[in-house]
């Protein structure tokens, strides 16, 4: 394949785009994957998997620009998107047959935590002509009728609300299929890119520090350095549990993003040292529904803004003890914030700060042996939803994940809920920052907290 031609220059790279770029070609952070189980009836076609897999993704890309585009000079103060001639998919898509893939271990999944740390620690290379993303097809040797689908991608090109925009659409296409043998090479189609971010938010707003001091006996693990090598393990509530988790967060006042952040803060404190007595979390909000057309829930793009808060030790403590829901009166002051972030439409303003570096990549190698700033990020991409009938390709369960960050917080948390109705919860963490036992320690603490907090809750009056 040939590097895209001056022909196809579409537009520059938005902030957030470049700022992406520039961080995956300093080996800061790799890709962000979302992960699907598909139930699929073999009967309705005499195809093979990967012809029908093909046939839909073409249809895919006709639809979404993002999907067939390359950056183009990256290390340069000017990158910009160029269209490729075409995508492929025998260089994007993948198939791979691994024994026990399909189930898990109760709430664990090793295999495919396995799988899934390989590919958040690959690094991308910018200078073969590839669009910036890959699809693995994980088949269980003998089961034709499900399959696995890992959707990993570069983050200049998309949020995770984009991945879920990338299973919809490929979902809908499966269930709506040709007669036709699937395309290797698919015409890239001629669509304009959205405009980034940069486009609908005031740049020259004023923003404040906030949360940017440090507070004292802050904990964020080892300080920041490289290169990467990405740990992964993920947590699969049981579908009963995450309805009964949802129903104790509304008894609570408080959402699940706040729930969660608030029970792994909690978890987190019992692990550090007492001498540390704040942590600082990191949190995403989505902008998406607030932007202009062209911008849609069906966009693929960065639309994100992120907001901090800090959090203290002794926030935990009911009448000087812990005790069940010891975490309700930190999630609820979360909920506060997320509230105020939906009604200015805004989180701190990260795009905005972006704006004021110079040099994103000098900036970047002096944070190298400093501190890290956070403690905790926590990014729920929420659900799917869910479908009126059965079809003949159906999204079960999902996993979110994403590469463990060099400048970042020591601990990434990426939550989403699948059509089976389970939350699930992917933790990464850089090899050498926290140790495996450490991360094994902070899960287990985790679902001690949750496990007891439930059984109460069923007990409760309220409930």
């Amino acid at each position: 394949m040939s590097r895209a031609g001056p022909d196809s220059v579409l537009r520059p790279l938005g902030i957030f785009e470049k700022f992406m770029v520039t961080r995956s070609q300093l080996g800061v952070y790799h890709k962000v994957g979302v992960t699907a189980f598909y139930s699929f009836d073999r009967k309705t076609t005499t195809h093979s998997l990967r012809s029908v897999l093909y046939s839909a993704l073409a249809l895919v890309i006709s639809r979404h620009a993002n999907l067939s585009i390359t950056p183009v000079d990256p290390d340069s103060s000017e990158p910009y998107f160029a269209r490729l001639p075409y995508v492929d998919l025998d260089e994007v898509v993948t198939f791979t047959e691994i024994d026990d893939v399909l189930d898990g271990q109760g709430r664990h999944h090793p295999v495919l935590d396995g799988f899934l740390e390989r590919e958040h620690s690959r690094p991308w290379d910018l200078e073969v002509p590839l669009p910036l993303w890959r699809l693995h097809v994980l088949q269980q040797p003998g089961d034709e009728s499900r399959f696995v689908l890992s959707y990993m991608f570069h983050h200049a090109v998309g949020d995770t609300k984009s991945a879920l925009v990338f299973h919809q659409a490929l979902e809908n296409s499966l269930n709506n299929p040709t007669e036709t043998e699937g395309p290797s090479k698919v015409v890239s189609p001629n669509l304009p890119l959205v405009p980034p971010l940069d486009a609908f938010v005031d740049t020259t707003r004023v923003v404040d520090g906030n949360g940017s001091e440090e507070p004292d006996g802050l904990w964020t693990g080892a300080r920041q350095f490289l290169p990467v090598r990405t740990k992964c393990r993920s947590l699969r509530f049981g579908a009963n549990d995450s309805a009964e988790f949802l129903r104790m967060c509304k008894g609570h006042g408080v959402s699940l993003t706040a729930a969660i952040q608030a029970m792994l803060v909690m978890a987190l404190f019992e692990k550090v040292p007492s001498e540390y007595t704040a942590l600082k979390t990191d949190c995403p909000i989505s902008l998406r529904e607030w932007l202009p057309p062209p911008v849609s829930a069906l966009s693929m793009g960065i639309f994100v803004d992120t907001f901090l808060e800090t959090h203290r030790r002794s926030d935990f403590l009911v009448d000087g003890a812990k005790g069940p829901f010891a975490w309700v009166h930190d999630a609820q002051r979360t909920k506060r914030r997320i509230d105020r972030a939906v009604r200015e439409r805004r989180g701190d303003g990260l795009l905005e700060k972006l704006v004021y570096i110079k040099d994103v990549r000098a900036l970047t190698m002096d944070k190298m042996g400093q501190p890290r700033v956070t403690s905790l990020e926590l990014s729920n991409v929420g659900k799917l939803p869910s479908l009126k009938e059965d079809r003949r390709a159906m999204i079960q369960g999902l996993v979110f994940s994403q590469s463990a960050g060099a400048v970042s917080g020591a601990i990434k948390v990426s939550c989403v809920t699948g059509r089976d109705g389970r939350v699930v919860l992917g933790f990464t963490w850089q090899e050498g920052v926290v140790e495996d036992v450490f991360m094994d320690g902070l899960v287990e603490e985790f679902q001690a907290i949750l496990d007891q907090d439930l059984q109460c809750f069923q007990k409760t009056p309220m409930n």
